[in-house]
């Protein structure tokens, strides 16, 4: 709500946008999507030449996405923001946002009129003394403790080690295509447990996102999530955007009616 309110005060007095995400972040791939939807906004009310867009990130260039990129992801990402004009810094850290203005560490000020900046984020405290310094805990290949196998995590709650080491620390993003993957091993663990059989194997993590670019759209695969891989694919066009919206139907449309075993 307050969001909604500050962007409808801010088209009143346009001004510089910055956007993005600060260092430890794990899931890039919303503050790209907020960058591209305010572009195809504000062009529409035709205000945009009133309104520079700036990404800020703690990847090292854009399009890792904290896995390493995928396929063309830099250049893709680069020659989209090219089009639209979309200027962007990259293997940045946040030193303190206070009104109007983004500190960096490097003493760099960014002024702003509206800004969006993805903190990192915590394990839960509950159980973060049973993981990693920021609270996120170490498991097996079945979703199983390091240490206290009957114990499990999924998701956003699990441990993920960085394909590689950035100037700026990133996270390895756990989407909701993963986690499912993930408790559906980990659900296949406890039944095989329970019943003393043998333990299903786990299948290599893989992602499938629909990243919405305000006109346009664009899939985004890969498998596995971190390279090498089998399978890289980045496609755009207006059909994923369609694509996005029907899944969205599809996907509450299933939970809501608890048909959780439907792809």
């Amino acid at each position: 709500v307050k969001t909604n309110l500050s962007w409808k005060k801010f088209l009143e007095d346009p001004g510089p946008i910055v956007l993005g995400s600060a260092q430890g972040v794990s899931c890039f791939g919303p503050s790209y999507e907020l960058a591209f939807e305010m572009d195809a906004e504000l062009r529409g009310m035709k205000i945009r030449h009133k309104a520079p867009i700036l990404y800020l990130t703690s990847e090292p260039y854009v399009g890792h996405m904290g896995v390493g990129g995928l396929r063309n992801s830099k250049r893709f990402i680069e020659d989209e923001f090219a089009k639209r004009d979309i200027k962007y810094l990259t293997s940045q850290a946040v030193e303190e946002i206070i009104p109007n203005e983004v500190r960096l560490k490097d003493g760099t000020k960014l002024p702003f009129k509206l800004a969006m900046i993805a903190p990192p984020f915590k394990g839960v405290p509950a159980v973060a003394p049973l993981g990693n310094p920021r609270g996120f805990i170490p498991v097996d290949k079945n979703y199983r403790h390091a240490k206290y196998p009957n114990i499990f995590a999924v998701g956003v709650a699990m441990a993920i080690a960085p394909p590689e080491p950035t100037p700026v620390p990133t996270g390895v993003p756990k989407t909701g295509f993963m986690t499912v993957k993930m408790a559906k091993t980990a659900a296949a663990t406890i039944t095989a447990e329970i019943r003393n059989e043998p333990l299903p194997s786990a299948e290599e993590l893989s992602v499938v996102c629909l990243m919405d670019m305000g006109d346009t759209a664009a899939l985004m695969k890969a498998y596995p999530v971190l390279p090498p891989r089998q399978e890289s694919v980045l496609k755009g066009g207006i059909h994923y955007k369609w694509l996005k919206a029907a899944f969205e139907k599809y996907f509450l449309w299933k939970m809501r009616n608890g048909l959780t075993n439907l792809p």
